[in-house]
């Protein structure tokens, strides 16, 4: 709760709607991903990470402090025998200060949108003040940007509306047209605006293999993105931003939701031949995303979330292949570019094959096949990333029938359209 003991209601939704995510690094998401989404990293079963979500959510409902959370961190780690990477009081610093940080940012920029939305309809403008705490840790890059007077609405919020890294104190002044004269600021002159310099950052992901995170210059690896507007106004439309339920029941069909895109036709050479071995197969499509049938990789999808693809895909538990799985063999550069490219990225709750609860993320994208006889009517296409809580549990990909069985799974959350 803020000072006063009133309610951060704003902060408090954007943390209760976020999906939890089982996770091996904290590079398993990037920036706006982590908007619609709660992680601890390390935290790789779904049980685990639902504990942590619930004791970060009662820190911020209840106004609990840093002691509070290391109570409930010691509980936590003795139920699930968790090791974690880093010394107690670093990683419980990192887990509370950062999540309830970027949750009062995303609550405070609800707020803001709301208010610019009252001042424009007076022919009024918002701006908003960037506001660095002054002693000897505070960032040289933030010292600089203290003072700066911009609309709400500037491009340069959308990656520098702080917090800004690890543990950044920095925050925002909000100011009508009158505020402005109250105090005497003047907006920043377009001349004087910081410039955007991005910088190339190596981050090392999961599986050891490295990534470029493009990041502006002054902001922590991951911080260039603002909160509030990736939760309010990035891929996943208002209407549909729900919480997944807690219970692992499916979630309904959302309402108003507008069709698929026309199916995107798919290029004769990317058929495959009729007659190669399995593991060929198999190979072609692991190439796709830089892995091989020996080694695996991780791939960053377009919602920002990394995934793991190995040849454990196309493999039944006894080892054997199973490539040719619903006649899929020959679409499986297809299928890869389904992932890649997806037209949505929904999530929802499932069963597994044994009636376990289950996550499930659905990479949808309307294709038309090319028929290679008379009788075939490929419409679409449709993959499926699973985990429970027992970890990863790696992608299903299926061909769709037709163009109503794609739509049918439309359902759960959208966490990304093109």
């Amino acid at each position: 709760m803020p000072d006063g003991g009133v309610p951060f209601v704003e902060a408090q939704e954007y943390l209760r709607q976020k999906i939890r995510l089982p996770s091996r690094a904290w590079t398993d998401l990037r920036e706006g991903a982590h908007a619609r989404s709660f992680v601890v990293a390390g935290a790789n079963s779904d049980t685990l990470v639902a504990d942590f979500h619930a004791s970060i959510q009662r820190m911020l409902d209840d106004g609990l402090t840093l002691a509070d959370f290391r109570r409930d961190f010691d509980t936590i780690v003795a139920k699930h025998g968790w090791t974690y990477k880093g010394g107690r009081t670093w990683r419980t610093r990192v887990i509370f200060d950062t999540n309830l940080r970027m949750a009062r940012a995303a609550g405070r920029w609800a707020q803001i949108e709301r208010q610019a939305e009252r001042e424009a309809r007076l022919g009024r403008v918002l701006y908003l003040r960037y506001v660095a705490v002054l002693d000897d840790r505070t960032r040289p890059e933030h010292r600089g940007w203290h003072g700066l007077v911009l609309p709400w609405d500037h491009p340069w919020w959308a990656s520098h509306y702080p917090p800004n890294g690890w543990y950044c104190r920095c925050t925002i002044q909000v100011l009508t047209e009158r505020d402005l004269k109250r105090f005497g600021f003047t907006p920043t002159p377009a001349d004087k605006v910081p410039a955007v310099e991005m910088e190339a950052r190596s981050v090392t992901l999961a599986d050891g293999s490295k990534e470029i995170w493009e990041t502006p210059a002054g902001i922590d690896t991951g911080f260039g993105h603002n909160a509030g507007r990736s939760w309010l106004s990035g891929a996943v439309p208002r209407e549909l931003q729900e919480p997944l339920p807690p219970a692992p029941a499916p979630l309904p069909r959302p309402e108003d939701l507008p069709p698929l895109p026309p199916p995107r036709p798919v290029a004769p050479e990317k058929i495959l031949p009729d007659d190669l071995a399995p593991e060929d197969y198999a190979a072609a499509f692991l190439g796709e995303f830089g892995a091989t049938v020996e080694r695996g990789a991780l791939f960053r999808d377009a919602a920002g979330h990394a995934v793991g693809i190995d040849a454990d895909l196309f493999r039944r538990r006894d080892g054997t292949w199973k490539v040719d799985s619903q006649g899929r063999h020959r679409f499986l550069l297809v299928l890869a570019e389904a992932l890649k490219d997806p037209d949505e990225i929904w999530i929802d709750w499932a069963e597994d094959h044994e009636g376990r609860p289950i996550l499930r993320r659905r990479y949808l994208t309307a294709l038309t096949l090319p028929k290679l006889s008379k009788d075939e009517k490929g419409t679409g296409l449709y993959a499926a990333v699973e985990w429970t809580a027992a970890g990863w549990r790696g992608v299903t990909l299926f061909q769709s029938r037709t163009a109503p069985y794609l739509d049918r799974q439309r359902t759960g959350v959208l966490l990304y359209r093109r």
